[in-house]
């Protein structure tokens, strides 16, 4: 038997009984105080910090279970650059929307690839959201999408490549991108 003050507290045991929520809730120790998320988010300030050189971390894929979540990729070629700038309907024609969502979707893949260092786990996308930078009056969203799905299918092939899918018109992407894809990814 341990002497009183080595014994667990309540707290300790409610922790190894009840670990994921505690896992989840208790997040750092500061010397005997435990602070939550929750104090976290109690304590907050009204406003973000002023923006500064560095920037929140961002995931460019989360795996939980068997599907892998990727962050939104842009139009962003080999070079770091953007393959174009601007809105469907206003500065940017469809055959060129279809080319930024090609490379939108090489980006999902390369992010996934990064993530697990292989495609070879990939069973199926399951569905890729496609944002596109619309003027007002652009309605063929969809025929622009048709761009990343053509990339996931000549990649992945027509079973793991077919998938669920919106086209979503928007006003502006980050960074002037004429198109944002994201995808959820089941893993074999």
């Amino acid at each position: 038997m341990l002497p009183a003050s080595e014994a667990p507290s309540l707290r300790d045991l409610t922790c190894v009984t009840l670990s994921s929520v505690c896992r989840s809730q208790v997040r750092q120790s500061e010397g005997d105080a435990y602070v939550t998320s929750d104090d976290r988010h109690a304590s907050a300030p009204a406003v973000p910090p002023p923006a500064g050189p560095q920037r929140p971390t961002i995931a460019k894929a989360i795996r939980q279970g068997d599907l892998l979540f990727t962050s939104g990729q842009t139009a962003v070629g080999p070079d770091g650059v953007l393959i174009a700038s601007g809105r469907l309907g206003d500065q940017i024609d469809l055959e060129t929307g279809r080319r930024c969502a090609w490379q939108c979707a090489a980006n999902v893949l390369e992010a996934v690839r990064s993530e697990l260092g292989s495609l070879e786990p990939v069973a199926e996308v399951v569905k890729l959201t496609v944002f596109v930078a619309s003027a007002p009056g652009f309605i063929e969203q969809h025929l622009v999408a048709d761009g990343a799905t053509a990339y996931v299918q000549h990649v992945l092939g027509a079973d793991a490549g077919t998938h669920a899918r919106s086209a979503i018109g928007v006003a502006e992407l980050p960074t002037g991108s004429p198109v944002e894809v994201e995808a959820v990814i089941r893993l074999s």
